[in-house]
């Protein structure tokens, strides 16, 4: 027997069961959106926090290379002169700015290499020349001595230096050993800079480039540590040095630590910011935790630095999204509402009429709160081959619902030619259930602007894993794929010249031996330094100079092939890389001194005369690297200056 009240509460039951049916499946709707939403905006906000760790990575890379190329300078003034006297030296650091232009460097400095039997008459000539007190120290018998005999600035603190044998030390001795032996630029580990005092302690290293006897070949190892006659080098402060680069790294999206080598150890805290110190000490340590993080290692001549980075509450408020929240609530609120609808129409003696109406007002404010979100929902049934869009949908793809019949076709027509293959793989890959159907692509609109698209979705499968069902959202990132495409042509293109950079160029340098290796070619490349160009800055101003510089760029472009190319690696000094070439690169580089030594016209009908000095290395005669070449190219350039200039020097000619 059945009471009054369960039979009441029964056909109660059963009069709503469809109303609880849609109800359920909206809640369901709803959670699949929110997660899909959830995945995209974290994958989303990974791929930024990956950007600005690649952003601060390259201007690390970029700026080291610079101090690199500052150290050859160095090296080249040596090259360039029998002796180099104290003042010389003095001169040539000063022009540089050290302090203006190269932040962070604690100095350039030359250390002679000697024997012991060579230390005596060595420290006699250094108080001759009114260093009373100078010796070489520590004291102790050694079979091998450093001194350091220059260091400028010459300041208090790089004073205490003076006479320092680094090489009686093991981490620089290490770096010595590596630059002496490969014949290039070496870092050395973590060290404690002799100029070091006070309270104000920093971590250092140091950065060697070999300076060996002019004459002797150096074509081996054994040659190499024959003709050994000193080093040019730089000693850092670390703190000072990343501080220089300016990277801010007291206020922007992304902290980073160094450690040197390829431990995290805190014995190889190489550089930590004021904000990560405190973190660094603290006992709950463990328990914080940034919602991003990443460690990356980066490789430089002799040493590599481990960089832990570190996501910041700037950069988690910056890229807070909030579209799966509003997705999640904002289809709850809705599904509770559609239910109390429905049951009241379910229990109401209302007309059909009514009904109907009711539900097609609800169905416009669901839109209305996809919309709000500007993301576009889909929903593929494989198995009937049926694709639903709703009213966001085409509007991302610039589409009008009534103009067409077979919406795949409408849809795949939008998407750009280039970009057709590769979702058709990954269509065919969700369908395979080998991974979700997550693309980003682009599509072309009838005005023919190109929007970039973000595809998220979930894949349904039944007991025998055939894929039944793809639900899924769109939305537009072409504002950050512009953002990111700017970004990466301001790091891989020269600002004044719009010639490719030392980044760019490297690259083209790279795909060129490798083609030159794969189709038993030659190749060769250029180096040109500008002769005078520092005397135009000098005398009509560096508006003056940077007009030079864009002129010399057009008239050495008027010179190439199209599949030759031109870069500025830095101030008045230009690569061409000349691809399928070898016995014809000379004639080239003539061709190109000539156009530049011809006169260059101001607006007020002044003329500028300048000339150039050209070296010139080809693949694999002279060398069968890319570090190599350029330096082959580089000594040729070197060699035409001390030629008188104006001059094209091949690597073999001297």
């Amino acid at each position: 027997m059945k009471y009054p009240e369960q039979n009441s509460f029964l056909t109660f039951f059963q009069s709503t069961l469809y109303a609880w049916i849609i109800f359920s499946f909206c809640l369901l709707a709803t959670a699949i959106t929110w997660s899909i939403a959830n995945k995209s905006a974290q994958l989303h906000t990974q791929d930024l926090f990956k950007f600005e760790v690649a952003q601060q990575i390259n201007s690390i890379k970029e700026h080291m290379k610079g101090y690199e190329q500052m150290l050859r300078g160095g090296l080249g003034l040596f090259k360039s002169s029998d002796t180099v006297s104290r003042l010389e030296f003095h001169h040539y650091i000063s022009n540089l700015q050290v302090d203006k232009y190269w932040p962070g460097i604690q100095g350039i400095g030359y250390a002679a290499m000697l024997k012991p039997e060579e230390i005596e008459a060595f420290v006699n000539a250094v108080q001759l020349e009114g260093f009373d007190q100078f010796n070489i120290f520590p004291a102790g018998l050694r079979d091998q001595y450093s001194s350091i005999l220059y260091l400028e600035p010459f300041t208090a603190r790089n004073q205490r230096a003076f006479g320092y044998d680094m090489y009686s030390e093991k981490s620089r001795r290490i770096a010595m050993d590596i630059a002496r032996d490969s014949g290039s630029v070496a870092y050395s580990a973590k060290v404690k800079l002799v100029q070091e005092s006070g309270t104000d302690l920093q971590n250092g290293f140091l950065m060697y480039l070999p300076l060996y006897r002019d004459g002797e070949s150096i074509e081996n190892k054994e040659q190499r540590r024959k003709a050994l006659i000193g080093y040019v080098y730089s000693p850092f402060r670390m703190d000072n040095l990343i501080n220089g680069i300016k990277l801010n790294t007291n206020n922007q999206h992304v902290n980073f630590l160094i450690y040197d080598g390829n431990s995290v150890n805190v014995d190889d805290l190489l550089y930590a910011p004021n904000v990560f110190k405190d973190y660094l000490s603290s006992s709950d340590r463990k328990n914080v935790k940034p919602s991003f993080s990443i460690t990356k290692a980066i490789k430089f001549p002799g040493r590599t630095w481990t960089m832990q980075f570190y996501s910041t509450p700037a950069f988690e408020s910056d890229i807070e999204n909030n579209i799966a929240n509003l997705l999640g609530i904002g289809g709850s609120i809705l599904s509770g509402f559609l239910l109390l609808v429905m049951m009241n129409i379910t229990s109401s003696s209302r007309k059909d009429s009514q009904a109907k109406a009711k539900l097609e007002v609800l169905v416009d404010r669901l839109k209305a709160g996809a919309s709000a979100g500007i993301v576009g929902i889909w929903d593929w049934d494989v198995e009937n081959d049926i694709l639903n869009w709703d009213a966001v949908m085409y509007k991302l793809y610039g589409l009008n619902e009534s103009e067409f019949d077979d919406l795949y076709e409408a849809w795949i027509s939008r998407v750009h030619i280039d970009d057709r293959g590769h979702i058709d793989g990954e269509i065919k890959a969700a369908l395979a259930n080998e991974r979700e159907y997550c693309p980003e692509f682009r599509v072309v609109w009838p005005d023919n602007s190109v929007h970039y698209i973000k595809a998220v979705s979930k894949t349904s499968f039944d007991m025998k894993g055939k894929a039944i069902r793809i639900v899924g959202v769109n939305y537009d990132i072409t504002d950050q794929k512009n953002i990111q495409i700017r970004l990466d042509k301001e790091a891989s293109y020269d600002p004044l010249t719009l010639l490719p950079n030392r980044r760019l160029l490297n690259d083209i340098l790279k795909k060129a031996i490798a083609s030159a290796q794969r189709n038993k070619k030659h190749m060769a490349i250029l180096f040109i330094d500008l002769d005078g160009f520092k005397q135009v800055n000098d005398v009509h101003g560096h508006h003056v100079g940077d007009w030079l510089l864009k002129e010399v760029s057009k008239r050495i472009q008027y010179c190439l092939r199209t599949t030759d190319t031109v870069g500025r690696i830095g101030g008045d000094e230009f690569v061409v890389v000349l691809p399928d070439i070898s016995d014809s690169a000379k004639n080239v580089a003539n061709k190109i001194r000539e156009v530049l030594e011809e006169p260059f016209l101001l607006t007020n009908s002044k003329i500028l005369n300048i000339s150039s000095s050209i070296g010139v290395a080809i693949y694999p005669q002279h060398a069968k690297t890319q570090s190599m070449l350029l330096e082959c190219a580089d000594k040729a350039m070197y060699e035409a200056k001390k030629r008188g200039r104006n001059e094209v020097i091949l690597f073999d000619d001297f």
